[in-house]
């Protein structure tokens, strides 16, 4: 009895402790939020109306920016998605392929190449900024869309986490599929696939948002406005807008580049929850 008290009470701690932390991060968040449906007016006033909630809410800054010409965020938000898309494709499947040849097939040095691979991907990217650029510009890719989506097509994290979920994939079943006559692509599409998709929208989840949020290398890579992803042109557009003292224009831009994201994160979280657990790949 005293030991289950203890559980509910160390729960309860956690929880609230949670809470608080949420309650934090989404305060800036709430407050760029309701800023970007304030007039220019009141976002002046705030010294004196002290108000995070509009007095008056406005769709006018939203509607500025939709049809803002230097940098039209239409064109941003379909060339985010574009790049996003096709990282996510390349993500899933040759990671999938790697995972597999990972944890089912057997050939020497594996383990240790593995982690070999696994270690390299420690290195921090801004190392590899220089020849990167270097190889992409000999390629004619630089201003390019491909520059961008080339060095996300893969990465060892996600096929660690797939790896990990397939350990709970009982090798049974590849067995019993042989007995059949199915051949190895013929298992993983039919067998093995379907039994990822958990895990396999989680790491299309963090794909996709971790390039919709990249900065650094498309801010070195692209240069025309043409080409330009929604993350670095919120550069752009937050320093034109802050040096017009428009500071409610730049958070709306900055609102509707977080749309994207959190509706994808709604629609799929129950399957992103359920790929949290990355060793059960079957239940039971």
């Amino acid at each position: 009895m005293k030991r289950r008290t203890k559980e509910q009470i160390r729960k309860l701690m956690l929880t609230i402790g949670m809470s608080i932390v949420a309650v934090f991060w989404m305060m800036p968040v709430a407050a760029g939020f309701f800023t970007s449906f304030k007039s220019n007016q009141e976002v002046k006033m705030f010294s004196e109306y002290k108000n995070i909630i509009p007095r008056t809410w406005t769709l006018d800054n939203y509607q500025y920016v939709l049809n803002y010409a230097a940098l039209p965020i239409q064109k941003l938000l379909l060339n985010s998605f574009i790049v996003c898309i096709a990282c996510v494709v390349f993500t899933l499947v040759l990671c999938t392929l790697s995972a597999y040849a990972f944890e089912r097939f057997d050939f020497p040095k594996k383990e240790t190449l593995f982690w070999i691979l696994f270690a390299l991907s420690a290195i921090p990217n801004v190392v590899a900024l220089v020849p990167q650029y270097s190889m992409y510009s000999s390629m004619g890719w630089i201003n390019q869309l491909p520059s961008i989506i080339a060095p996300n097509i893969a990465d060892v994290f996600s096929i660690y986490l797939i790896r990990q979920f397939m350990k709970g994939i009982p090798k049974e079943l590849d067995e019993c599929a042989k007995i059949d006559g199915a051949n190895e692509l013929t298992i993983l599409r039919k067998i093995i696939v379907p039994l990822l998709t958990p895990v396999l929208t989680m790491v299309a989840i963090f794909k996709f948002s971790d390039v919709w949020n990249d900065f650094l290398w498309p801010s070195i890579a692209i240069s025309t406005p043409d080409h330009y992803t929604i993350t670095p042109a919120l550069n752009l557009l937050n320093n034109a807008y802050r040096d017009t003292g428009r500071v409610e224009r730049s958070l709306a831009s900055c609102v509707l580049a977080m749309i994207p994201t959190l509706i994808i994160f709604i629609i799929f979280r129950k399957r992103f929850l359920e790929g949290l657990d990355i060793t059960a790949g079957i239940k039971g």
